[in-house]
Order: C-alpha cells, then sequence, then structure tokens
C-alpha cells in the first residue's frame, strides 16, 4: 500500500504521524517512508535517530519534487508499504504525491479553524481520485481528551459525509515529544490507525 498523509494546512500532525504510520507498517512488511516536504522534517527526525545510535524500522528517503509520482513508482517495487509525508502549501508536490497513492490518511486537529481549512484538501483529493481510485479517511489528530472537541468534530465530519477512522490521536507529549527519537514498542493510537488502513481488526482505543 502507497498512503500520503495529507493536509495543506501546516500543524496537524503530518509528519509525526507519517513516522509513526511508517514504524506501525514496518512491523507488516518492508516499508519506505518517503518525505515530500522541503522543510525536510521526517528527513531530520531518521537522521537525529539515527546520528544517536537508533536503527529505525524502515528506510528514509526526501523527494520534494512536482514529480514525486513518478518517481515513487520505481521505488515502491521494492518496499510492502509506502508512506508520503506531503507538505503544507505546496500544492503542486501535494498534488503529485496523492496521484502516487492508494490512500490518503487527512491528519485533522479538531478546531474549528483546522476544520474549516481542511476543505481545501478535500477538495483536492476529490479532484485527484478520479485519476487513481484514491481512496481517504480523516485521522483526528491532537485531541484534548478532557475536552469535547473531538467528539464534536467528528460529529461534525461524519454529518458531512466524510470518512473518520476510529483511532483518535490525543495531544499527549508522548507524540509531540518523540522528534528526533527512535520509537518503541508502543505506537500508541497508530498501531490502531496502521491496522484500520489496511482491513485488520481493530482493537480497543489506547
Amino acid at each position: 500500500m502507497i498512503v500520503a498523509v495529507a493536509n495543506l494546512k501546516g500543524g496537524t500532525g503530518k509528519t509525526t504521524s507519517a513516522f509513526f504510520l511508517a514504524a506501525a507498517l514496518a512491523r507488516r512488511g518492508r516499508t519506505l517512508l518517503v518525505d515530500c516536504d522541503p522543510q525536510g522534517s521526517a528527513l531530520s527526525w531518521s537522521e537525529s535517530a539515527e546520528e544517536d545510535g537508533a536503527r529505525l524500522p524502515f528506510n528514509v528517503v526526501g523527494l520534494p519534487t512536482r514529480d514525486v509520482h513518478k518517481k515513487v513508482r520505481g521505488l515502491a517495487e521494492d518496499y510492502r508499504h509506502v508512506v508520503l509525508d506531503t507538505p503544507p502549501g505546496e500544492l503542486a508536490i501535494a498534488r503529485a504525491a496523492l496521484l502516487a497513492a492508494d490512500a490518503a490518511l487527512v491528519a485533522v486537529s479538531p478546531t474549528a479553524m483546522d476544520l474549516d481549512r481542511v476543505m481545501a484538501t478535500l477538495e483536492l483529493i476529490a479532484e485527484v481520485e478520479p485519476l487513481n481510485d484514491l481512496t481517504f479517511q480523516v485521522l483526528l489528530t491532537r485531541v484534548r481528551r478532557i475536552s469535547r472537541e473531538g467528539r464534536d468534530a467528528r460529529g461534525v465530519m461524519k454529518e458531512m459525509g466524510l470518512p473518520v477512522m476510529q483511532a483518535e490521536v490525543p495531544q499527549l507529549s508522548f507524540y509531540s515529544d518523540a522528534f528526533g527519537e527512535a520509537l518503541g514498542e508502543d505506537l500508541g493510537e497508530y498501531e490502531r490507525a496502521a491496522a484500520e488502513l489496511l482491513g485488520e481488526k481493530v482493537g480497543g482505543r489506547s
């Protein structure tokens, strides 16, 4: 499977989601994480982890180009799973990444601003969808569990007919402080998200 983690808005946890998801998919087969963001955050994360002596369970390459869909095809032949970390604001690169993908995972924080600004991403997916039979799901990220944000956002998106994942990533330092570190055995909600993407049986929320 080739999955693009997407949202044209920044600050929604795309790189964190891509990194954790790649680790979860690597348990199921050889996995490649492609950093499509010119800022190179996923690549920097992997380099920092490896400098500390860690060995990641997946490979990471940087391809922040408008023809990433063409380049990924050759790379994907050697992997069971490929995760594309897409940039905010770079419409052409994001579109190319979606063209390369079988599925899109739209990472969305449950704030009014984020829900409003996700429409541009959904419109882009709708444009690409008929070109490559793209499917998509929405993953709520940075959810404050002591508030009603997550529940309210889930309700709004379901009313819109959007496919919202059962997995829901809470706003915890476990995720936000992981940058630059090798991930351990506990991948939190991303193990659940990987299972959902692959159509596996999903257990209880962590």
